[in-house]
């Protein structure tokens, strides 16, 4: 099949790296031609638009098919709306030549997507900088160009929409802006491009150099090391380049050249040793000037801060003062002129006491007044040696300077001592001491001086004139005669009276004891001490006291007893220091019916005294004796055939040593007279009462029996002593051992019937 060669007429706007084929008969002409997949087609070249397309057929049936934009397209036809299907037998080669009509199918192109421009500073509201171009493929309405600013403006541009003109709207100012970025965008109603343009405004002398602070101030230790950076100011200039490029001089003010100030850097750097002391500040007067002719000044204040290298100093070495000792607590003593040459919390003084005050009697405060703090006493300590110390305030407590100075606080007396007594209270004389012998010495101290310490002594009252005192020395004498006997002791009261105005005194009581002198003997209470006892008395028994008086004391006073005469036997004995005498062996009043014992007292003196008196002892007798015949056995001749009767034939007498009752005895004819021939009276005769027959009875034996009349004693016995008589008419009688018989008898019971044994 051929394809004729023709010109078309195409509505696109055809791009020369588009498949352009198209072939269509059965349609009469191409309505849209899009090259079909199994088409090969090769561009010609596009001039005056007319492309020149070589289609080369290899397919059998295919759809006409045109690649616009990457769209695809079926070709349809313009009468029938059918797609048109050509079957392909071969490979027909044939060039056709297409006219195009122009659509907008083409953006409006700036020459460059960037464009970079550097506009002057303060260009004026209106100005005019540059004119922008796009350029539009599309012919007639389709190339009409209108410009519009996307972003970036910043209200300081305008662009004009028809001649693209770029206008600035208001003042440029680097300082405030110094680069914008547009975004601009060229739109020929259907199609648009964008281009960025970066705008930097360059700068123009403007602006003169302006310092960070109004003032500048810089504290600087005077300590500080030369050649140490103490500061640094800065200005500020809004312009660029030379314009903006700042140097700093020092105008004036320093003709010392303690700083020096970098003129790039504007850093200040000490140069010389600064002295606080010497000069507290600097002012200097620094130019700032940019390279464009502009510059200011400023004013730089260096403060020069003190630094603690000055100790604080007393305005003497040493201080010295005397005060009363009354003075009441917060009396001011010494205020301290201490100086400090350094200044602020350096020159703040802070005071104390280090040494001299252990008892916290004085105060210092924080302005260096001294003052009593608690009441002082002379008399407890008259002297003080105080050390002040003062020391600065110092931040940094090893950085404070500390000085001291010797304070002497001499106290002055006033009489608030009353004399006080040292002397004993308590002395002793002995009561024989001589009129005119100091007795004892009274001694006060008074702890004022001078006249506020001297003493006078004085006697409050006198005991009956016996003692006086020495108004100086305060010696007491005795002016009167001393008894201890009568006055054993004596309480003077002294009195001493300082000097002073007004003048002080007490007084204390002295007992004088007065010692004793062994000078009264120990008299006995009796001089005569009659004692009566039984002879039976057991030994060990107290007969009686005897007791004496010593009105000495101690062991002049302490009696001590003993008999001295009268005792031979020593059956007494006496308590030596009781005075009671005591029996000390058996007594018998038929042996020694009467003691008289001489008993003396003496005292326990160095030299003792001694008294005497007699105790009368008289034994009381028992019965304790029997009665006994002296010539036993008795013998009589009596001759037969007596003529005158009754006759006493016969005295007989029988001994008891007791006495009254128990010595008075009574004879019984208790034996041997049977026949009633003999009679006895009571006091022993004997009778013949009938005519005797010497043929009929030549002997008689008579038992007569002696009784004593003792009642008084307890179970005692009655004794009777019997003896046999022999009577012959003329011869020799016989002698016989005498019998002895005891008769008992119970005193209390008269009735009990004798009993002979």
């Amino acid at each position: 099949m051929a394809v004729g060669v023709g010109s078309y007429s195409a509505p696109f706007s055809i791009h020369a790296q588009h498949l352009v084929c198209g072939y269509a008969p059965s349609c009469g002409k191409f309505d849209t031609v899009v090259a079909p997949q199994k088409m090969l087609c090769r561009f010609g070249e596009v001039k005056q638009k007319k492309v020149v397309v070589i289609v080369e057929e290899y397919g059998k049936q295919y759809g006409l098919q045109l690649n616009v934009h990457k769209t695809k397209t079926m070709a349809v036809c313009r009468n029938s709306g059918k797609t048109c299907n050509i079957p392909v037998n071969d490979t027909v080669k044939q060039q056709v030549e297409i006219t195009l009509q122009d659509i907008n199918d083409n953006p409006p192109v700036f020459p460059t997507d960037m464009l970079d421009l550097t506009v002057e500073e303060n260009i004026g509201d209106g100005s005019k900088i540059m004119q922008l171009t796009a350029m539009d493929a599309d012919e007639g309405a389709n190339a009409l160009v209108t410009y519009t600013i996307i972003s970036g403006a910043d209200d300081s541009f305008h662009i004009d929409p028809e001649s693209g003109d770029l206008i600035a709207t208001k003042r440029l100012d680097r300082e405030r802006r110094s680069k914008y970025s547009l975004l601009v965008r060229a739109d020929d109603g259907l199609q648009s491009s964008d281009m960025r343009i970066n705008i930097t405004i360059s700068d123009v002398n403007d602006h003169i150099p302006k310092f960070s602070k109004p003032v500048y101030s810089f504290d600087v230790p005077e300590d500080t090391t030369p050649g140490s950076l103490v500061g640094a100011i800065l200005a500020i200039d809004d312009d660029s380049g030379v314009n903006g490029e700042i140097t700093y001089t020092v105008s004036e003010d320093d003709e010392d050249g303690m700083f020096f100030l970098n003129p790039v850097t504007g850093v200040f750097n000490l140069t010389r040793i600064l002295d606080y002391e010497v000069q507290q500040y600097y002012i200097l007067t620094v130019h700032a000037g940019d390279g464009g002719g502009q510059f200011t000044t400023i004013r730089v204040y260096f403060n020069i801060l003190d630094v603690n290298d000055n100790p604080p100093l007393f305005s003497m070495p040493s201080y010295s003062t005397s005060l009363m000792e009354n003075l009441p607590p917060g009396s001011t003593i010494l205020s301290f002129n201490v100086t400090d040459a350094d200044d602020g919390s350096n020159s703040q003084l802070s005071y104390s006491i280090t040494s001299g005050d252990s008892l916290g009697q004085f105060n210092i405060d924080k302005n260096g007044v001294l003052s009593i703090k608690q009441p002082l006493d002379r008399e407890s300590q008259s002297f003080y040696s105080l050390v002040v110390q003062v020391h600065d305030m110092a931040t940094l407590l090893a950085s404070r300077y500390t000085s001291t100075t010797q304070v002497s606080i001499i106290l002055l007396d006033v009489n608030d001592n009353p004399p006080s007594f040292i002397s004993p209270k308590l002395t002793y004389i002995p009561e024989n001491t001589p009129i005119d012998t100091i007795v004892f010495r009274a001694q006060a101290t008074d702890p004022d001086s001078g006249p506020n310490s001297y003493i006078e002594y004085t006697l409050l009252r006198p005991l009956g004139n016996k003692f006086s005192i020495g108004t100086i020395d305060g010696e007491v004498r005795l002016i009167g005669e001393l008894d201890r006997e009568a006055v054993a002791n004596y309480t003077l009261t002294v009195v001493a009276t300082d000097k002073g105005q007004p003048c002080l005194s007490s007084s204390t009581d002295v007992v004088v004891i007065v010692l004793d002198i062994n000078d009264n003997n120990p008299l006995f209470a009796q001089k005569l001490y009659k004692v009566e006892v039984g002879e039976n008395t057991l030994t060990g028994t107290d007969l009686t006291q005897v007791f004496a008086t010593d009105g000495d004391e101690g062991t002049n006073g302490q009696v001590r007893y003993s008999i001295i005469s009268g005792n031979t036997n020593n059956e007494f004995r006496i308590d030596s220091v009781t005075g009671m005498i005591t029996v000390a062996k058996p007594l018998d009043r038929e042996k020694k019916p009467f003691y008289s014992l001489t008993v003396q007292s003496s005292d326990r003196g160095s030299s003792p005294r001694t008294d005497t008196t007699t105790v009368s002892i008289v034994l009381m007798d028992v019965n304790d004796f029997i009665p006994t015949f002296e010539l036993s056995p008795y013998s009589v001749n009596v001759p037969e055939n007596l003529g005158t009767l009754p006759k006493v034939i016969l005295q007989v007498v029988a001994r008891d040593d007791d006495q009254g009752l128990n010595g008075k005895l009574t004879y019984l004819l208790v034996g041997g007279n049977e026949a009633g021939a003999f009679t006895l009276s009571a006091s022993g005769e004997l009778h013949l009462v009938q005519t005797l027959d010497r043929e009929a009875k030549e002997r008689y034996i008579l038992l007569i029996t002696a009784a004593d009349s003792g009642t008084n004693s307890p179970k005692f016995l009655r004794s009777c002593e019997h003896r046999e008589l022999v009577f012959s008419q003329w011869g020799v009688p016989e002698v016989l051992e005498p019998h002895r018989h005891t008769q008992h008898l119970a005193r209390f019971n008269p009735k009990v019937p004798f009993v002979l044994n």
